[in-house]
Formats: structure tokens, C-alpha cells, sequence
């Protein structure tokens, strides 16, 4: 793939950031900033679900600050791969007050694949979260995400990720007033976390690909994004099970 276009998947979470989803948080330098909650926007997201109600407890879930340790230190990461300040973000000590779910149109829950905020594709707001991005000079990237819900949400996630992935088994990524045809080849993941799947987002026209990863520990979703120049982000899978153990301990 382009550059240009890989350059483009990086920046689409802050994309979504200004629909007021959650996951992908304000552009903060902080990864203990608080989220600000979300605006009615939010609605655009996809699910099917009924929402968590206002009285629906947080009691038990891990916050921002908690899961945010629980990430995957620089130490984890490929060689050269660096932090990226404006990537890291977390909702703190706080909590976002919950939101009524609502349909995406079929093309933008595809297109929102394409990036490191690819989880808000489920439509559903996350009680506390943290996440962060590692990138080098090539662009290959690593983001990862750590989401706690409500209720049985989590369950939800899962099962909106899964058909959204099944939906967009192939979609067009338009980038510089091209057409891209993309393909998404889903599979399961048994034995990581309490259920997990595995996405693999390639072209006839990229040079690489993207490996996108939900795995479900409780009532905490682990979401990674692995992009790479030259191959499909197979280290993404390796990982994201290592990510999977460490939100083990949330509960």
C-alpha cells in the first residue's frame, strides 16, 4: 500500500474521536487524562443491543488508570518501534456516563476497520478504557486497547466486532480520490481469553496488510490494531495474547 495510504489509517481513531466515541478518547498527551463523555453524536455508532440504562453499575471495573498499566510496555514492542504521545489516552480515575446505542450505516462501520479505533465500529460505550500506539519510521504500527463495560456489553462487543467483520468481508478504502478493494479474511481464536477472533484486512493493491484482534476477558474487551508495510501484522496475534494475560488480572 501507499504511504500515503497507510498514513491514513493512523490518524482515523482521531477521526472518530470527533463523533464523541469514547474508545478513541481526546488527542492528549497524558495516558491519565479523562475522556470527556460522550456527545449525543455517539448515536452514529452500530448496535443492537439495548442500552446499559442510567443506573447500570460500574462496581468491579477496572478504571482508566488501572487498565492503563496493564498495557504493553515499549520494552514489548518490534525494534525502533516508539511511542506515540498523542495516541495515549485513558479515561483516569473517571468514568464515562453510559449511551444509548444506535445504527452505523453498513459503508462507515467498514471503513472504521481501517484504523486504530476500529473496536467503535461495535457502537458501544466503554465505562473506562486506555490505549496507546508504538509506530517507527516506516510507518508499521502496533496500537492496543483495553475497554471495560457494563452489564454483559462486553459480550455485545464480540458479537457486533464479529458481525461487522463478516459484513465487510470485502469493502472499497477511498484515499486521494482512489478506490481501494480490501478484503477481510475472519477467524476465531480459541483459547484466548474467554473468546477472541482475528482479522486480516489486505488488498491486491497494498504492499502489506493490517491484523486486527478482539479477545473478551470478562467484562473487559483487549482490542489491537497491527499495520505493517510488508506483511499482514502477524505479530499483532503474539502480541495481543500476551495483552490478554495482563487484562486477566483486572478482575
Amino acid at each position: 500500500m501507499s504511504q500515503q495510504l497507510r498514513r491514513a489509517t493512523l490518524i482515523a481513531c482521531s477521526a472518530t474521536a470527533v463523533l464523541g466515541l469514547a474508545a478513541c478518547g481526546p488527542d492528549n498527551a497524558n495516558p491519565s487524562a479523562t475522556a470527556p463523555a460522550p456527545t449525543s453524536s455517539a448515536s452514529a455508532a452500530s448496535s443492537t443491543a439495548p442500552a446499559p440504562g442510567p443506573t447500570a453499575s460500574t462496581a468491579g471495573l477496572p478504571d482508566g488508570n488501572k487498565l492503563n498499566a496493564l498495557l504493553l510496555p515499549a520494552t514489548a514492542m518490534p525494534p525502533k518501534f516508539k511511542l506515540d504521545p498523542n495516541g495515549s489516552q485513558s479515561t483516569g480515575d473517571g468514568v464515562i456516563p453510559p449511551a444509548s446505542p444506535s445504527a452505523v450505516p453498513a459503508g462507515k462501520a467498514c471503513d472504521m476497520l481501517n484504523g486504530t479505533g476500529w473496536v467503535n465500529s461495535a457502537g458501544i460505550i466503554a465505562a473506562s478504557f486506555a490505549k496507546n500506539n508504538y509506530a517507527d519510521e516506516a510507518q508499521n504500527m502496533f496500537a492496543q486497547e483495553l475497554d471495560a463495560y457494563r452489564g454483559n456489553d462486553a459480550q455485545t462487543v464480540m458479537a457486533n466486532l464479529k458481525k461487522t467483520l463478516t459484513a465487510c468481508h470485502t469493502f472499497t478504502v477511498t484515499q486521494d480520490g482512489q478506490n481501494y478493494s480490501a478484503t477481510v479474511t475472519l477467524q476465531s481464536l480459541p483459547g484466548v481469553g474467554d473468546e477472541a477472533l482475528q482479522a486480516v484486512i489486505t488488498s491486491p493493491e497494498w504492499t502489506g496488510g493490517s491484523t486486527l484482534v478482539a479477545a473478551r476477558v470478562g467484562k473487559v474487551v483487549v482490542a489491537t490494531y497491527d499495520n505493517e508495510q510488508s506483511k499482514t501484522g502477524t505479530a499483532g496475534a503474539a502480541l495481543t495474547k500476551t495483552l490478554v494475560k495482563n487484562a486477566a488480572s483486572a478482575h
